[in-house]
């Protein structure tokens, strides 16, 4: 068996940092700490 050739990995662009990681900071619904598709009017803080 012949040891496979390594491939470099690429860096791709796919938009600015800024525009690719606002997708959670602003809408209605929140994700890490409720479950999926949680209204944040549904939410209560104590």
């Amino acid at each position: 068996m012949s040891k496979a050739d390594y491939e470099t990995p690429e860096l791709m662009e796919v938009g600015s940092f800024e525009a690719v990681t606002q997708g959670g900071a602003d809408g209605t619904v929140l994700d890490a700490s409720f479950s999926s598709g949680t209204p944040v009017s549904d939410l209560t803080f104590s």
